[in-house]
């Protein structure tokens, strides 16, 4: 055997070199070649390169067995070969239903796990999924919701195919495959109540049995959703506590992150990490620190001494910082109302450098943040107002909707943090000009620029930020038409609904812009019709 296991080892060592016996194996023969070299954790770059190019030449004659066998020996090195596998993707409808429930499995999550888009083939596969449904394993289903969940195809059909086949098999799932499902509805927006309701029972069934990332990720998918499921986050967050020396940084983020966000109070998990946590600084990566600030100050636990060693640790590692990062970073610290003097100082010159992959959103998050501790940065201030022209700041009313479900501002949900094209929140919007406001910025380009994007998509605005808009444009001595006629509707519609804080400060505004005259109803009026 020793002998047998030598010979076979100095065939995959010579793999690429001198007379090539890789190039001569049938499929059925490199699938398994390929499957133990992947086995033994085989890194040669020249071996995989000709498992690769053999893989591409016999792909037409490869049977089920072996796409997914070869695909999956790719994915559990990270090999990803994207000629290859578009190669055997094309060979695939013609043995399309010859596939079993192991090797579309396998194959389907060799593509998620490599990042490699393929849509035709998953919509081929969510056929042959709803045909051959019940021979999938419990295991199986939680592997094919990852795979369509990480490649964010939203196959209606089969979500709904796979919702009711989950909860026939719910009982036999293990921690892991609960924390996939419930991840993997998450990413792709799938709200079900009755279906989250019954996974949430038996994850409280089966909490003893969870690891901390399981935890961490089961939590995160029901705040992202906005499921309230009060019993579940408790029974999480006290296991969490239990387990809290287990936890990794980024499932310690995840799971405050997913607290703060539904806006369930946990003082002890809170308390705990914070000082837990700058003892630990060293142990986190950028994305979980910005998650921690954003977790803390969303629950307005401003602990100074932790966002002090954030603060500290972030600027001693600036090489590293991407602009969601920085962003979510400044804007948690506004969030706080905690100064970082040496954050604060040096951030502007990575938004100067890096201006054109800021996406809009996260250049209203800066200036938001410097306006909130009264930083007149002027260069900061002079590239967003340059910046701003050329991004789009309202949207088509078709892409309204798809907007609405897909808007979030958190770092874990940044899908492509360098797109343009896409329209910043509505809040970003308000929040940017509130801050040209506080710092008293006139700047008459921006002002028409943010003022008309906001009365463009008024359907998006609430009486608080209509109050907002018209504070702002009052500070600035700007009577935008637009947001005269917002703010006058505002105060006609929901003037009696208003606290009277708002009611003062939205007719303080509006006196200051000119409409409210010695006759406030027939000033009102005027203005009303001319909607």
């Amino acid at each position: 055997m020793a002998r047998r296991s030598l010979v076979c080892r100095a065939l995959l060592d010579n793999a690429a070199v001198g007379t090539d016996p890789v190039s001569r194996l049938s499929p059925f023969a490199l699938a398994r070649m390929a499957f133990r070299a992947s086995k033994e954790n085989r890194k040669s770059v020249s071996l995989w390169r000709a498992l690769s190019a053999r893989a591409v030449v016999v792909a037409p004659s490869m049977q089920p067995s072996d796409m997914s066998m070869v695909l999956g020996a790719f994915a559990r090195l990270r090999y990803r070969d994207r000629e290859m596998m578009l190669r055997i993707a094309e060979s695939t409808p013609v043995v399309l239903g010859q596939f079993g429930a192991t090797e579309i499995t396998h194959y389907l999550a060799a593509f998620a796990r490599l990042d490699v888009e393929h849509r035709l083939v998953f919509n081929l596969f969510a056929r042959e999924i709803a045909r051959k449904l019940h021979d999938f394993s419990a295991a199986q289903l939680g592997e094919l919701v990852y795979a369509y969940a990480r490649l964010n195809f939203r196959h209606g059909l089969l979500l709904d195919v796979l919702k009711k086949r989950i909860i026939e098999v719910v009982k036999a799932m293990q921690p892991w495959h609960l924390a996939m499902v419930a991840n993997g509805f998450a990413r792709l927006g799938t709200s079900d109540e009755r279906f989250f309701s019954i996974l949430a029972a038996e994850i409280c069934r089966k909490i003893p049995e969870f690891e901390g990332k399981p935890l961490a990720l089961v939590a995160n998918a029901y705040a992202r959703l906005a499921v309230r499921n009060r019993f579940l986050l408790e029974l999480l967050g006290d296991e969490a506590f239990r387990r809290r020396g287990e936890l990794e940084p980024q499932a310690i983020a995840l799971l405050l992150n997913a607290h703060s966000r539904l806006q369930m109070s946990n003082p002890v998990l809170f308390d705990y990490f914070a000082q837990d946590i700058p003892r630990r600084v060293r142990n986190h990566n950028l994305q979980s620190l910005c998650m921690v600030a954003s977790a803390f100050a969303k629950s307005r636990k401003g602990d100074e001494a932790l966002f002090a060693k954030i603060g500290d640790h972030v600027c001693a590692h600036a090489s590293e910082l991407y602009p969601r990062a920085l962003a979510s970073l400044l804007f948690a610290f506004s969030e706080a109302d905690i100064r970082h003097g040496v954050l604060f100082y040096n951030a502007p010159e990575h938004v100067l450098a890096n201006v054109n992959i800021y996406t809009t959103d996260e250049l209203c998050m800066v200036g938001r943040a410097y306006g909130h501790f009264l930083m007149a940065h002027t260069p900061l201030f002079e590239t967003i107002s340059q910046a701003l022209p050329g991004r789009t700041l309202a949207m088509p009313e078709a892409d309204c909707n798809k907007q609405a479900l897909e808007e979030d501002a958190d770092i874990e949900d940044a899908e492509d943090p360098t797109n343009k094209l896409a329209a910043p929140k509505i809040s970003a919007l308000v929040g940017l000009l509130e801050a040209y406001a506080r710092l008293t910025i006139y700047h008459g380009e921006t002002n028409i620029l943010l003022c008309d994007a906001i009365v463009a998509r008024q359907s998006d605005l609430v009486p608080a930020l209509v109050i907002k808009v018209a504070r702002a444009c009052a500070a600035l001595s700007f009577a935008h038409d637009g947001v005269i006629r917002l703010a006058a509707q505002c105060m006609t519609e929901f003037g009696q609904q208003l606290p009277d804080e708002d009611f003062d400060a939205l007719g303080q505004a509006l006196e200051d812009l000119g409409v409210l005259g010695e006759d406030r109803h027939l000033m009102l009026a005027c203005w009303s019709a001319l909607d």
